[in-house]
């Protein structure tokens, strides 16, 4: 029987970075020549990781066919001596969201199946056709029975968060005490709801897409387009950002700041979550050997008050 995680485990495991697996065998949903990480490098990318001090491994049932949980369990089979916590997601599907209680109970089990074990489960979105009163069980009970040590949601609005955390209280169970969510410099709708929350009822947070599927990451402020494998070529919003006049104003004086600092804007960005007194870890997917320098970067960044306004200026609004 697994340990359930406490607030204190949690804050040693989600030290500064998650790593994210997305990329491996394709670019979340996405698949095909090109496209994300081969196995090899994927089991390579997650050595270099856990060398680098990275203790959580992130992953979906939705991701790239499958492969990144196939990668993930094989690479966890190979080093069992590993202490580093193995999370993983349910609940996108072909047919919209399901979280129903036949499917978690399922998937969990596939889940266990492919990747050896799971610690941390995650919904990875809201059902709005699936209450929490008959969800939340599931993960609960997983957690009670050991099969689990934590379990969290993902991609949830203020109002939803509390109404888990209230669904959770009054049914007496185990409550989720990991969220994550998308937020960057440029997505910041957090800040209004679901961060106060975090806060106060003392839940890890821990953002993915930290590089806004990489607009912040210098690539493309001088008119540049997303290249075909890039997560920008296959991200829903990133015309959206691209395309938004005001935004890569923004953009450009951002990447500005960051030569003037002497650090990269991937650094930068990183270095900003890094240095967020809500967030425990943002959750970086990494397919190129160059993007360890962002990395590098924000764990050495002299943080100053005056650099974080100068970023709350330029984003101010976005």
């Amino acid at each position: 029987m697994a340990s359930r995680l406490t607030r204190e485990d949690l804050d040693v495991y989600f030290g500064q970075f998650v790593l994210g697996t997305g990329g491996i065998g394709g670019i979340a949903g996405e698949t095909g020549p090109g496209i994300g990480l081969s196995e090899s490098d994927g089991l390579g990318l997650i050595d270099r990781a856990v060398a680098e001090g990275f203790r959580v491994i992130d992953t979906s049932d939705v991701y790239t066919g499958g492969t990144s949980e196939r990668v993930v369990g094989e690479w966890s089979r190979m080093h069992p001596e590993a202490d580093v916590l193995i999370q993983t997601k349910t609940g996108v599907t072909a047919n919209g969201p399901d979280l129903s209680p036949e499917r978690l109970a399922r998937q969990l089990q596939h889940g266990i199946a492919v990747l050896g074990r799971v610690d941390i489960y995650m919904a990875h979105t809201v059902d709005e056709n699936t209450p929490w009163g008959t969800s939340l069980p599931v993960f609960s009970r997983a957690v009670e029975d050991g099969t689990i040590r934590a379990y969290g949601l993902s991609n949830v609005s203020g109002a939803e968060l509390s109404l888990a955390l209230d669904t959770a209280d009054s049914l007496g169970l185990v409550r989720p005490s990991v969220i994550q969510n998308s937020y960057s410099l440029i997505v910041r709708s957090d800040d209004d709801d679901v961060l106060p929350i975090v806060q106060s009822e003392g839940l890890v947070y821990s953002p993915y897409s930290p590089l806004a599927t990489g607009v912040l990451a210098g690539r493309y402020s001088t008119g540049e387009r997303p290249v075909v494998g890039s997560r920008a070529s296959v991200a829903s919003n990133a015309d959206e950002y691209l395309d938004d006049g005001d935004l890569m104003v923004k953009v450009r004086e951002f990447d500005e700041l960051a030569r003037d600092n002497g650090v990269s804007s991937a650094g930068l960005a990183l270095a900003w979550l890094v240095n967020h007194p809500v967030v425990a870890a943002p959750v970086v997917g990494i397919s190129k050997d160059s993007q360890w320098a962002g990395i590098h970067e924000a764990r050495q960044t002299d943080w100053t008050p005056q650099l974080a306004g100068e970023l709350e200026r330029i984003f101010a609004s976005s």
